[in-house]
């Protein structure tokens, strides 16, 4: 995608108010970044990892990357994703902080939407460090991952699979997802016991 003028000027601006908002002024001088770079990662989506694949990481038990839960301590405890570390936003864009963060792991980072979580990525990603966003935040997790829409009656075969499938991915990271006992129609009716008619004795007539 080719970038037009307004919308790297755009995108530059508002990466340089994000880092001077929350870095500290004598540390925004330690921090080097490629405006264009930066403005086609966000343009095209790039920062960012979707549920079902972060869903599949940990399930996998994959150790080069580290999830990080930027709520607050209080919205943490409420409820928060298998595996996430809690740092609060306002103490992750701290210089001691970043500098604790492992240079060779990837980093995972979420909130509740996906703007504050944007905020700390432009900071991390000024200081080198590989990160991504959850696209949603927990907000769109608690939802596709934790709760799975129902497949309707009439769903297929594949469909009710996937249903199923989603329900185990639920159930593993503690969601309220129904059983998978869904069926379509024609299962149904093929399950269905063929009712026999009733036998009727007739009555002899006599000679």
């Amino acid at each position: 995608m080719k970038l037009q003028g307004k919308q790297i000027g755009v995108l530059i601006a508002l990466i340089l108010a994000v880092i001077m908002l929350f870095l500290p002024y004598q540390d925004s001088s330690k921090y080097r970044f490629d405006p264009e770079a930066i403005a086609r990662t966000i343009i095209e989506g790039t920062d960012q990892i979707d549920p079902k694949t972060l869903s599949e990481w940990i399930i996998e038990g994959r150790r080069d990357f580290i999830l990080i839960d930027i709520r607050s301590e209080k919205e943490y405890e409420k409820g928060k994703i298998k595996g996430a570390e809690n740092i609060p936003l306002q103490k992750l864009i701290t210089k001691s902080t970043i500098e604790e963060l492992p240079k060779d792991k990837i980093i995972v980072i979420y909130s509740n939407g996906s703007s504050h979580a944007s905020q700390a990525w432009l900071v991390m990603k000024t200081a080198g460090i590989d990160a991504y966003i959850l696209e949603g935040g927990f907000n769109y997790w608690s939802s596709f991952i934790l709760n799975p829409a129902q497949c309707s009656i009439n769903a297929s075969d594949d469909e009710i699979l996937k249903y199923r499938s989603q329900v185990a991915v639920s159930n593993y990271f503690g969601g309220s997802s129904p059983a998978a006992s869904t069926v379509d129609d024609k299962t149904k009716t093929e399950k269905k016991a063929i009712e026999m008619p009733k036998k009727t004795s007739k009555k002899l007539k006599g000679c």
